[in-house]
């Protein structure tokens, strides 16, 4: 008795190695699949083996599968709602795959190294495929996925050679939302071509209810030429874009604050990415600009000039690695750091540009690039800039940026008698009446000439002349109103019932009397405003 106990305990042993399925029926398509009960009504397609595959003695499936909605055993039906781990792995006879509207998921290499299927078509009802699922099914060309993917796994689509193309079910921005993977590769690396709803995606318009692209979301996707990213948008993933050789646009928003590690490293036809900063757009023709900040890895590639928004603090690691066509690049003042080899090997840079007054760290930022050109730094910032940053050899000191001019040249000119420089701040201006015209005041209120002013930000002044016997009087546009100077009061005649207000230059309201030359502007009621001079 006790040896027939052993035996059947010995058999239930063998019998649960052997089948890690709880029962096998015959698919449409006339192969044999197996299946495992996950709950009262619910089926997981499964592989015969305990350990997750096929035995050399089992009969893998071949030709066009058709999986089942639903299938019946012992007097219950129950519905096919996931593919399992391994369910079809190494099964190199399969064609093409038709997954029923009940699965959800598709388990861990579940259709991994079937070298012969060409096709297969996600239904809506799939919400995840894990990693690997599809990996090296090489003869496979294009892939359909449904629109309630919201998750496709590491490597899904490793080693598929010859997938060419990507057809999804959905809208734009359903595919921004898709999680791609948590690791380093992406799973659609090959398909070089995303459709949407049977049109190939050449220029995407991102909707406004993204707030996030997803890492890898655009991944390799040589045949999109331009993208425009909205205001809700405050971050772009690792390797959103990386690769995207025909990509030559991108408009960024000034809501974007984090560019990711590489998300447009290899954009090898871009010349022209667009960042805006409030109502500015830091671009021209040929201007690729970035956001870039710490994790910025290898950002961009292939740019020509870049200027760098303000609201930069960190450039990253390799952030503009190996472009090659970068001549020239600023940078703000509000930059601390450079990343190690951030400007690697960009060896057509011609000019950089500091703006900071003291030098961001920077490792070895420049590496490869030629320590000769000119690099231009602030005013009495040399010794800093040298200690801190060693490498380059030809530092230019810059002061302010100046100009003076005359805001009517048929009125008179402007001289410029002393020009300001790093060890003197202060233009000497001198302001030539022409003929029949007499200087009255600068842009600063000042009436002063010659006028000394000192340079201690980026400065533009203009020169006003009047016509000879012009003693601050104005017409208004009324016939009967009147507006006069005497002795530092501002009269106005003519006026019933309406209120007249003073403004100074500034804009600021001031009492109507004993006033020190200058410029003010009078408003009377709801007539326009009328500037005056004021001579004492």
């Amino acid at each position: 008795m006790k040896k027939q106990v052993l035996l059947l305990f010995a058999a239930l042993l063998f019998s649960q190695a052997a089948f890690a399925y709880d029962f096998s029926a015959v698919a449409p398509s006339g192969q044999t699949l197996y299946y495992n009960i996950h709950s009262w009504s619910t089926l997981e397609v499964v592989p015969p083996s305990t350990y997750g595959g096929w035995g050399s003695s089992d009969i893998r499936p071949t030709g066009n599968l058709v999986i089942p909605d639903s299938v019946t055993y012992n007097g219950t039906t129950y519905q096919v709602t996931s593919i399992g781990n391994s369910a079809f792995n190494r099964c190199s006879g399969l064609t093409s795959v038709t997954i029923p509207n009940s699965v959800t998921s598709i388990g861990y290499s579940a259709f991994y190294y079937c070298l012969g299927l060409t096709s297969v078509t996600i239904p809506n009802s799939v919400t995840r495929i894990e990693e690997h699922a599809f990996g090296n099914c090489r003869e496979l060309t294009s892939v359909t996925i449904g629109n309630s993917v919201t998750s496709i796994g590491e490597e899904a689509f490793d080693y598929c050679q010859g997938l060419t193309a990507v057809h999804y079910n959905g809208t734009i921005g359903q595919w921004c939302g898709i999680t791609f993977c948590n690791g380093q590769s992406n799973p659609l690396v090959y398909a070089h071509h995303l459709y949407i709803n049977n049109a190939e995606v050449t220029s995407a318009s991102i909707p406004n209810t993204i707030t996030q692209i997803k890492p890898y979301t655009f991944y390799c996707c040589s045949g999109l030429t331009s993208v425009t990213i909205p205001n809700s948008v405050t971050s772009i993933g690792n390797y959103a874009f990386f690769g995207c050789s025909g990509l030559t646009s991108v408009t960024i928003p000034n809501s974007v604050t984090r560019i990711w590690n590489s998300a447009f490293f290899g954009c090898s036809g871009l010349t022209s990415l667009v960042v805006a900063s409030g109502n500015t757009t830091y671009d021209s023709r040929n201007n690729c600009n970035a956001i870039i900040e710490t994790y910025s890895n290898s950002l961009i590639y292939g740019c020509q000039t870049t200027t760098i928004p303000n609201s930069v603090i960190s450039i990253g690691n390799s952030a503009f690695r190996s472009c090659l066509e970068l001549t020239s690049v600023t940078i703000p003042n509000s930059v601390t750091s450079i990343g190690y080899e951030a400007f690697w090997n960009c060896t057509h840079l011609t000019s950089i540009t500091f703006l900071g007054s003291t030098p961001p760290q920077s490792g070895h930022a420049f590496d490869g690039v030629p320590s000769n050109i000119p690099v231009y730094i602030p005013c009495g910032r040399l010794a800093y800039y040298v200690s801190q940053i060693p490498y380059f050899t030809n530092y230019i000191e810059q002061l302010y940026a100046f100009s003076a001019a005359s805001a009517d040249e048929s009125r008179g000119t402007v001289q410029v008698l002393t020009e300001p420089s790093c060890t003197n701040p202060n233009a000497v201006l001198n302001a030539v009446p022409a003929n029949g015209y007499r200087f009255d005041h600068w842009s600063t209120g000042s009436t002063d000439n010659p006028y000394i002013l000192t340079i201690t930000s980026d400065t533009t002044i203009i020169c006003y002349f009047v016509a000879n016997g012009t003693q601050g009087i104005g017409e208004v546009g009324e016939d009967d109103i009147h507006i006069s100077v005497s002795n530092g009061h501002i009269n106005v005649e003519g006026v019933v019932d309406e209120e007249v207000r003073v403004y100074d230059i500034t804009g600021r309201m001031v009492q109507n009397y004993s006033l020190p030359s200058g410029v003010y502007i009078v408003k009377i009621g709801t007539l326009p405003a009328q500037k005056v001079v004021v001579m004492r």
